[in-house]
């Protein structure tokens, strides 16, 4: 039997994609390792995206664009290393890591300095965590052995900026363990349990654990629809949303859950914030996804690339909203035509996933 090893996951808690990648690594890799996920940023951070991220989008999309160049990347980096710099290197000296893996990309240059000062030779891997476009702090000064890519459009996009191609593997979006596990036969049951009907069209709607997409009225919006209609609304943290929907009809609002692939299941759509972790948990579960907000900056790339793909549809404004829910409802071989995109998609995503293990063993 192979030894077992020790790998440190380094992650951020600022949103849930960051979080969720770094346990999909973790369901991967716990059969055969010992893995550690850890966000070695301070509080105030965390803090910062919280508010910004509800009452202020404008000031995330100016700080995502405003270091989104080669140099500016760079001074990002090296201000992050020196706030960074003493909790990484008392976390590598507890932990002593046999290899090290970042989901974050203030978590690369940071983490090269951390190892040079206390000259350790550990393999370090990188996942970018963007689908459709790189954002230069990934780019900029990362010295991984390996970096996992997640699309094809990224693996080019790496490539042109000049990273070798041997330090390049196509990976697919690795996806939590979970949602390789539901069975569509669950549905119905589900569907009972949280006293909604399995003969309804069902919508899954999310728009982000903190907040950062203030949806009520879309959820106000796809109720209306049609009553053929019910939501199974995951609010997440959001506690204030989750009392706002106490005993609509039709609708289950579901608090914070860590297991939630069971109940993107039983939908025929998932619907919300066009992050690329749900996405890709709804492509993995072959549902098409319906994109109706995204953060400036970070997710405008995301809805080209759910077009590109054919992996749903992009409905931002309360009137496509309501147009297309009331089109799906009237023509079900429309929702049929788009799921066998989605499922070709994820066929090639879970055959790419494949590559992951492998390759940390050779690492």
């Amino acid at each position: 039997m192979a030894q077992r090893r020790n790998i440190l996951i380094l992650t951020s808690y600022t949103g849930g994609g960051h979080i969720s990648l770094a346990h999909a690594l973790r369901d991967r890799l716990v059969p055969i390792h010992d893995v550690e996920i850890v966000d070695p940023q301070p509080h105030f951070l965390h803090l910062h995206y919280r508010l910004v991220s509800r009452y202020a989008l404008w000031l995330w999309s100016a700080e995502f664009r405003l270091s989104d160049t080669p140099r500016t990347a760079l001074l990002t980096h090296r201000a992050f290393s020196r706030l960074l710099g003493g909790s990484l290197v008392s976390l590598l000296q507890r932990v002593r890591p046999d290899l090290i893996i970042t989901t974050y990309p203030l978590l690369t240059y940071e983490v090269t300095q951390a190892l040079k000062r206390e000259r350790l030779q550990v393999p370090f891997v990188a996942l970018f965590a963007d689908p459709g476009k790189v954002h230069a702090t990934w780019l900029s000064e990362c010295h991984a052995a390996a970096i996992l890519v997640p699309t094809r459009e990224t693996y080019e996009q790496s490539l042109a900026s000049g990273i070798a191609p041997e330090r390049l593997h196509l990976v697919g979006w690795p996806v939590r363990g979970q949602f390789s596990r539901c069975s569509e036969a669950q549905r119905s049951q589900t569907l009972a349990g949280l006293g909604l009907s399995p003969d309804r069209f069902t919508v899954f709607l999310q728009g982000g654990g903190e907040g950062a997409a203030r949806f009520s009225r879309t959820v106000e919006r796809v109720l209306a629809a049609g009553r053929d209609v019910q939501v199974i609304l995951a609010t997440g943290t959001n506690r204030r949303l989750w009392a706002r929907f106490q005993g609509v009809e039709n609708l289950y609002a579901l608090p914070f859950t860590a297991e939630i692939a069971p109940f993107m299941a039983a939908a025929d759509v998932v619907m919300g914030k066009a992050g690329p972790n749900m996405l890709f948990e709804a492509v993995m579960l072959g549902k098409p996804f319906i994109a109706t907000t995204w953060i400036p900056g970070q997710e405008e790339a995301n809805l080209e690339f759910i077009q590109r793909h054919k992996l749903g549809w992009v409905a931002c404004a309360p009137e496509q909203q309501f147009a297309l829910l009331g089109e799906l409802l009237a023509n079900r071989a429309k929702l049929h035509t788009m799921a066998a995109t989605v499922n070709a998609y994820r066929r090639w995503n879970a055959g790419a996933n494949e590559a992951i293990v492998p390759l940390i063993e050779e690492l």
